[in-house]
């Protein structure tokens, strides 16, 4: 009995024994594995898909992208698609263009840097930017050389694509499907099979898509909207359905808004690739404008003086001016761990997408020194993050004359909720506190002379370390009248505060 009992023990501990030596097995093999599945994920960077449209306002969508105001959206525009996009993502309420026109936001997006470094503030063949720049496509590259890169549709910058990487691309395409020539006929608009080619931009993005996953590459892909860029241009469905709506106080142009319908209907055939290839567990969606809408159709020669119905109301004024409606702009991400429907009210601006992008794809080492762009990271996690933004400010230039805008040169900061916009020739400020009047109706700047002179100086400092091009530099568009005098009707709402 003993004997058995001994030997009933002894099995006991041996199959304990052989139990813990199985566990420590699967247990190694455990780890094994999901050291392996964490070596595939790490060796798995994401892929990313900015679609930039052009000259879309920040009200121009049918839900408001700040959901605090909500007369921050059209009451004409149809666009369930965007707002597919922004309720599936993070949506940014004071999101910004880094210009109130083309081109230098293109820039900015490219290389991480303000128009004023860049030295590139107006449009093409109008200034004299340093090309020798670092691109996304490079920085991803260098992060993971098996990187895809793609731009299809408007580059409009003064060097080829493939200089900074792109492996497909347009060319230099300046603006061949967005141009306008500001006559009457174009304000009524026309019917085209692929109004401002906004099915083939799509259709070939989807195909860079298809290839890049059939090659197992992770891919970065740019697609560059030219609209909704005047001339009006919209299919004839789209331009019949949007005629069956009742029109609205704000927004009333039927070809606009079925201008603005065919890029939602594009955009929906993009999203329906996003679901239908999977690609959602590792694929950021970035949305933007390069500029604010434009402020009235048709265009006027205006000068600054109040408009009777400008369209990106709340917001003031539009396209060619530092008002809020001429460089607060749509702006949402989508992607992996980001929590929908979320918003962030930390300001963030088109030359934080280059560091956002290195950081989500691994690494942060190896960026230029002089980015003014950080990484946007923490605000895809928690909206109410702080990002590591060494100025703490965005920085706004644009040295010009320009008749339809305010028709003097003038530069921006934003600072936490406050934000000077400068006048060098007329030697005028105005400060505005953005979260109390998001409209900029209320000039503060001589209630509050020490928040004006602070931010007065840190602008100026920073425009000085940049080299940033002065009004006397500037070419074309050049004032009415004697250069240098300035004949704006702008200031004109301020006179009695």
């Amino acid at each position: 009995m003993t004997r058995i009992l001994f030997n009933v023990h002894y099995v006991r501990h041996k199959l304990a024994c052989s139990f813990h030596l199985l566990t420590q097995a699967v247990g190694a093999i455990l780890i094994l594995m999901l050291g392996l599945s964490s070596s595939v994920q790490a060796s798995a960077p994401p892929n990313f898909i900015i679609v930039l449209a052009d000259d879309y306002g920040w009200s121009s969508l049918s839900v408001p992208i700040d959901r605090q105001q909500s007369d921050a959206k059209s009451d004409f525009y149809v666009t369930p698609n965007i707002d597919s996009l922004v309720n599936a993502g993070v949506r940014f309420s004071n999101g910004y263009a880094a210009s109130p026109v083309c081109s230098p936001t293109r820039y900015s997006i490219q290389f991480g840097k303000t128009p004023a470094r860049l030295q590139r503030t107006r449009g093409l063949d109008t200034n004299h930017a340093d090309h020798n720049q670092i691109g996304i496509p490079q920085v991803l590259k260098s992060i993971d050389k098996n990187y895809r890169a793609a731009h299809i549709g408007k580059w409009h910058i003064d060097a080829d694509p493939s200089r900074y990487g792109y492996d497909l691309h347009d060319g230099i395409t300046k603006n061949k499907a967005g141009a306008f020539v500001n006559k009457p006929e174009q304000w009524h608009g026309y019917a085209e099979g692929d109004p401002k080619r906004v099915y083939s931009l799509t259709d070939r993005g989807i195909e860079f898509i298809r290839e890049s996953l059939q090659k197992k590459q992770p891919f970065f892909l740019q697609i560059s909207h030219y609209a909704v860029h005047s001339n009006i241009v919209y299919s004839e469905s789209s331009f019949a359905e949007v005629g069956k709506r009742e029109k609205g106080k704000l927004h009333n142009n039927q070809g606009y808004a079925a201008m603005i319908q065919d890029m939602d209907l594009s955009i929906g055939i993009l999203l329906e690739a996003y679901d239908e290839l999977g690609l959602a567990d590792n694929t950021y969606i970035i949305f933007l404008s390069d500029n604010g809408g434009m402020p009235v159709i048709p265009m006027q020669v205006n000068r600054g003086k109040p408009y009777k119905a400008a369209l990106n109301s709340p917001l003031l004024r539009g396209k060619w001016d530092l008002t809020e409606g001429g460089i607060r702009v749509p702006f949402a991400i989508v992607g992996p761990g980001i929590i929908p429907g979320s918003q962030t009210d930390t300001p963030a601006i088109s030359y934080d997408l280059l560091p956002t992008m290195a950081d989500l794809a691994g690494s942060l080492e190896g960026l230029p020194e002089d980015l003014d762009g950080v990484s946007l990271r923490p605000l895809l996690d928690d909206g109410l993050a702080e990002v590591n933004r060494p100025e703490e400010s965005l920085f706004f230039h644009y040295p010009h004359y320009n008749r339809v805008g305010m028709n003097e040169p003038h530069s921006a900061i934003r600072h936490g909720d406050f934000k000077l916009i400068t006048f060098p020739v007329s030697a005028r400020k105005l400060l505005f506190n953005l979260a109390e009047d998001v409209g900029e109706s209320t000039d503060l700047s001589q209630q509050m002379p020490e928040m004006t002179e602070f931010l007065q100086s840190k602008l100026d400092s920073y425009l000085e370390a940049v080299d940033a091009e002065r009004p006397e530099d500037s070419d074309g568009w050049e004032p009415v009248g004697k250069k240098g005098k300035v004949n704006t009707l702008f200031f004109q709402r301020y006179r009695k505060q």
